[in-house]
C-alpha cells in the first residue's frame, strides 16, 4: 500500500476515533442543557407564581377599600384563616364571611355615603415554596378612613400572610394584620392614639386572639416569614419578644394617650367606619 493510501486510511481512522469519542460528549453535553432548560422552566414557573400572588394581594386592598366583601372572600382557601387587629381567629369560608361581612363591613355592602375607606397594600416581600404550591407574604395597610364632616382616622400595620395553590389558582390560606397604630386625623399619632380591636360579642371568633400585642406608643415586631436575605439568619420569637413592648397598648387606660379627649374612646369608635 502507498504513503498515500496509508495516510488515507490513518485520516479515516482518526475521524472514526474523533467520532466515537464525540458522541458521549454530545449526549453530556446536551444533558446539560436539558438540566439547564428545566432548572430555566422552573425558575419562570416560580417568578409566575409570585406575579399571580402579588397581583392576589394587591387586588384584595383594592376591594376592601370599597368595602365589596362578595369579591373579597372567594380570594381565600376553603379551609383559610384569618385574624385582623385582636378580633381573634375566624375559620373556614363561613368564617372569613362573618369576619369581613359582618364584623367589620358591619352588615353592610359597600361604602356609606361619604365614607373613606382606603387600605393601600404596599412593601410586599413574597417567597414561593420551591414546590410551587404555597408561598408566604409580609405587606403593610397605610389606612385613611372618615367620613364626610365627622371624623377621620389614620391607621397602619403590618399583613403576615400565606398563600396555597387550590385548583390550580393562588389564595390566601392564613392572613394575620397587626395593628402598628390607630390615631385620630385631627390630633395625630403624636397626641392621641387608639388601642386593638377586641373579640366580637355579637358575631364571636372561632377562637381567641392567638397574640397580645400593644399597638403605639408600644410596638410589636411580627415574626418575619424569611431569613436575612444577606446573613440567611432565620428570625425567631425570641427576637419577637426582645424587640416589643409589654404593656403599653393604649386600650390600657393608664397608658391611654386618648384621656383628655372631648369624646371617650368608646363614644369616638362608635362614630367611626369599621376598621
Amino acid at each position: 500500500m502507498s504513503i498515500k493510501n496509508w495516510t488515507r486510511v490513518g485520516l479515516a481512522g482518526a475521524v472514526m476515533a474523533a467520532a466515537i469519542v464525540a458522541v458521549p460528549a454530545l449526549a453530556q453535553s446536551d444533558r446539560g442543557v436539558e438540566a439547564r432548560l428545566a432548572a430555566l422552566e422552573k425558575r419562570v414557573a416560580l417568578e409566575e407564581d409570585r406575579a399571580q400572588i402579588e397581583n392576589l394581594t394587591r387586588a384584595y386592598g383594592y376591594y376592601i377599600d370599597k368595602k365589596v366583601w362578595s369579591e373579597v372572600v372567594p380570594l381565600f382557601s376553603k379551609d383559610a384563616v384569618v385574624e385582623i387587629s385582636g378580633r381573634g381567629v375566624y375559620k373556614g369560608a363561613k368564617g372569613v364571611d362573618t369576619l369581613f361581612s359582618k364584623v367589620i363591613g358591619r352588615q353592610h355592602m359597600g361604602l356609606a355615603d361619604g365614607e373613606l375607606s382606603n387600605h393601600m397594600v404596599l412593601q410586599g416581600v413574597t417567597n414561593v415554596a420551591p414546590d410551587g404550591k404555597t408561598a408566604t407574604g409580609r405587606w403593610r395597610a397605610f389606612i385613611q378612613i372618615g367620613m364626610w364632616q365627622k371624623m377621620g382616622l389614620w391607621a397602619e400595620g403590618t399583613y403576615d400572610i400565606r398563600y396555597v395553590k387550590e385548583d390550580g389558582k393562588w389564595k390566601f390560606s392564613l392572613m394575620r394584620w397587626y395593628g402598628t397604630y390607630f390615631t385620630p386625623y385631627d390630633k395625630g399619632w403624636a397626641q392621641a392614639s387608639f388601642g386593638n380591636n377586641g373579640p366580637s360579642k355579637e358575631f364571636p371568633p372561632d377562637a381567641p386572639p392567638s397574640v397580645q400585642y400593644d399597638a403605639y406608643p408600644g410596638h410589636y415586631v411580627p415574626p418575619f416569614p424569611y431569613p436575612n436575605p444577606v446573613t440567611g439568619r432565620p428570625w425567631t420569637q425570641a427576637d419577637t419578644d426582645r424587640y416589643s413592648t409589654r404593656g403599653m397598648d393604649p386600650s390600657n387606660a393608664a397608658n391611654s394617650s386618648s384621656a383628655g379627649s372631648p369624646l371617650s374612646l368608646e363614644s369616638q369608635r362608635q362614630q367611626q367606619p369599621p376598621r
